[in-house]
């Protein structure tokens, strides 16, 4: 499969994260634990006079305790914080954090009311008018305004089912291709590789040989290597599986960057690519960037553009300092 082209132009993904997320919030919440069913062998030998034993009456699990947020959550200096505000935290929080009961709701509302008294210091010392901080804010409006864009472009353009099921057709073809089943016996010089062979010529099992002489993993298991395509080993191996034949052992030591193999090539099978289903998420999203590549570079066949050029003066030659005399 084609790989997706990079984009023309790198967008800056905000990152929106919570200035005091060291604070912790509340833990889960105690499930109460089953109580353990009777074995049914226990049952059937109890004697038939006996009367069962009342049933205990099931515990009542009380439902989970609803809440409601008020709006605002907090007012810190006659400034409110909206529920809006606590929605959208919270949304940020989705994954990190439970904020599904009161006492974990509380901790986020802590939260914003520290970064509300933070933002409020920061309001009394004019930070606002400082001129990093003027960069800074505009550097994450542009990169917003920017993501937001190409979000939406996005949202608008979804990849069809036929696209995706055309690209995966195409992915297949190229992925044809043999898949071989081998063993192998690897030892560290071609005379020890040439007694192997002689061995097997004579009768000798090769699992057994693997077991007694090879220096890979796999001499554990008689060598096999089990499955693998050509790209999964090192290209003399993967060169003289291909030219092999079935059943065959190779009767020449093969070289590789781990020393001589001794190969054994059980079978061969046509390569079974992945399914539609598997590939699909990587799919769509090779086409999204496909769109986004194609936006861009409409957006920017329709603009007037003047990059100026970069300007590079040659670096000085340092100066060698003057050796210092050596005191006797």
């Amino acid at each position: 499969m084609n790989k997706p082209n990079k984009l023309t132009l790198p967008l800056l993904a905000l990152s929106s994260s919570l200035l005091l997320s060291g604070v912790a919030l509340a833990a889960d919440d105690k499930k109460a634990e089953p109580a353990s069913a009777t074995p049914a062998a226990a049952v059937k030998a109890a004697p038939a006079a006996v009367k069962a034993a009342p049933a205990a009456p099931t515990a009542q699990v009380a439902p989970p305790a609803e809440f409601t947020i008020p709006d605002p959550v907090a007012v810190v200096n006659g400034k409110p914080i909206s529920k809006a505000a606590f929605d959208q935290y919270a949304q940020q929080l989705r994954g990190k954090a439970k904020v599904d009961s009161p006492e974990a709701s509380k901790s986020l509302v802590d939260q914003l009311v520290m970064e509300e008294l933070l933002v409020q210091e920061a309001t009394q010392q004019k930070l606002e008018n400082d001129p990093q901080i003027k960069q800074q804010m505009e550097m994450i409006q542009r990169s917003l305004l920017a993501s937001t864009v190409v979000r939406r472009m996005l949202s608008e353009n979804t990849p069809s089912e036929d696209a995706i099921k055309k690209e995966y057709e195409t992915a297949v073809a190229a992925m044809k291709g043999k898949e071989y089943k081998a063993s192998h016996i690897l030892v560290d010089s071609e005379d020890k590789a040439k007694e192997v062979i002689a061995e097997l010529k004579k009768g000798d099992k090769f699992a057994e040989l693997a077991k007694a002489k090879s220096s890979d993993s796999s001499a554990a298991n008689g060598g096999d290597l089990g499955w693998f395509t050509p790209s999964m080993m090192v290209p003399p191996f993967a060169q003289a599986v291909a030219k092999m034949e079935k059943g065959k052992y190779s009767e020449v030591p093969v070289q590789t960057p781990f020393g001589w193999h001794v190969i054994l090539l059980e079978d061969v099978r046509d390569a079974k690519p992945p399914s539609l289903d598997e590939l699909r998420p990587q799919i769509a999203q090779m086409l999204q960037s496909r769109m986004v590549n194609d936006y861009l570079e409409k957006l920017r066949a329709g603009a007037k553009i003047e990059v100026k050029e970069i300007q590079v003066s040659a670096a000085e030659p340092a100066k060698a300092e003057p050796a210092k005399a050596e005191k006797k």
